[in-house]
C-alpha cells in the first residue's frame, strides 16, 4: 500500500508539472538584438538542410543538435522551437525502445512545443496569467500550426507509450485538453496538416471513455477525414495501418495497408523526410 500511494503522487507530480507554465515561462524571456539575425539565418540554413537529410537516427541527433544552436543564438526563434519538437517526438518513437528516454523525449517536445506557442504575446499573457495551454488557445492562431499539432501529438505518444495504466486514467483529460488544441488548428488554419490533425482527434475520440467525450463514430469520421486530407502524405495511410485497423479488429486491412506504406517510392509524399522514413520502414518492421 505504501508503495502504491508513493507511485501516485510521483504519477499526480509528473502530471502537474508538465502542464505548468511556471517551469518554463522564466528561461523564455531573452531577446536578442537585430545584429543577430544574420548569423541565425545562417545557422537556420545550416538545420533545415540537416533536418532535410535525417535518415536515420545519428543524422537526426546531428539536426537536432543544429537547431539548438540557434535557440542560443535566438532563443525565441519560432521555426527552431516547433520543429525540435517534431524531432523529439520521432526520436522517442522510432529510435529508442526503452521507456524512460521515451519520457524524456515526449516531455521534451511538448516544452518545444509550449515555448513555441509562447512566443505569441496573447497566448503568453494568458499563460502569464496562470491560465493552462488548452485555457489559453484561443489566443493562438495559424502561426502556430506546428507547435500546437505538435504539442498533441507529443501528449498522444507519452500517453500511448510511456504511462502505466495508473496514470492513463489520472491523466485521460488530457485527452481532452488535445482536443480542444486539434479544435483550435480546424479554426485557425482547417487546411492544415495533411491528415495529422484530423488523425489525433481520431486517436482522442476512439481513447477517451464515452463519460469522457469518446465517441467512436466521431473517430470514424475523422480518420476518413485523414485520409481523404493527406493523399500525398504517408501518415494517414500508415495510421491506418498501425492503428485504426487494428484497433477495430480488421487485421487484413492493416495488413494491407502496412503492405501499401512499406512498397512506396517515399520520395513522392509531402511528409518531412525524417517521418516519410520512420512511416515505411516501421511498417516493414510491423510486416515481418
Amino acid at each position: 500500500m505504501r508503495y502504491f500511494s508513493k507511485h501516485m503522487l510521483l504519477i499526480l507530480t509528473t502530471f502537474l508539472l508538465s502542464g505548468c507554465a511556471k517551469q518554463w515561462q522564466p528561461s523564455w524571456n531573452q531577446t536578442v538584438s537585430s545584429n543577430n539575425q544574420q548569423p541565425v539565418e545562417h545557422l537556420l540554413e545550416q538545420a533545415r538542410e540537416k533536418y532535410a537529410k535525417s535518415d536515420n537516427g545519428e543524422k537526426l541527433s546531428s539536426s537536432i543538435q543544429a537547431y539548438q544552436s540557434v535557440l542560443k543564438a535566438d532563443p525565441n526563434n519560432y521555426e527552431a522551437l516547433q520543429t525540435l519538437s517534431t524531432q523529439y517526438i520521432l526520436l522517442g518513437t522510432a529510435y529508442t525502445e526503452k521507456r524512460a528516454e521515451k519520457a524524456e523525449y515526449f516531455k521534451q517536445a511538448i516544452v518545444y512545443a509550449e515555448w513555441a506557442m509562447y512566443t505569441n504575446p496573447q497566448f503568453r499573457e494568458k499563460i502569464e496569467q496562470g491560465m493552462k495551454p488548452w485555457q489559453a488557445a484561443d489566443a493562438l492562431t495559424a502561426r502556430e500550426s506546428e507547435a500546437m499539432l505538435f504539442w498533441v501529438t507529443a501528449i498522444q505518444y507519452e500517453f500511448k507509450e510511456v504511462m502505466s495504466l495508473y496514470a492513463k486514467i489520472i491523466n485521460v483529460d488530457r485527452l481532452n485538453h488535445a482536443l480542444t488544441i486539434i479544435n483550435r488548428i480546424q479554426e485557425v488554419n482547417p487546411q492544415f496538416g495533411g491528415g495529422a490533425v484530423e488523425f489525433c482527434k481520431a486517436i482522442c475520440y476512439y481513447a477517451l471513455p464515452s463519460s469522457k467525450g469518446g465517441d467512436k463514430q466521431k473517430g470514424d469520421l475523422a480518420m476518413q477525414q485523414a485520409v481523404t486530407h493527406g493523399e500525398k502524405w504517408l501518415l494517414p495511410r500508415w495510421a491506418l495501418g498501425k492503428y485504426y485497423y487494428p484497433i477495430r479488429g480488421e487485421d487484413i486491412k492493416a495488413q494491407q495497408e502496412l503492405a501499401w506504406v512499406a512498397s512506396q517510392d517515399i520520395t513522392k509524399y509531402n511528409d518531412p523526410l525524417p517521418w516519410r522514413v520512420h512511416f515505411r520502414e516501421n511498417a516493414q518492421q510491423l510486416l515481418q
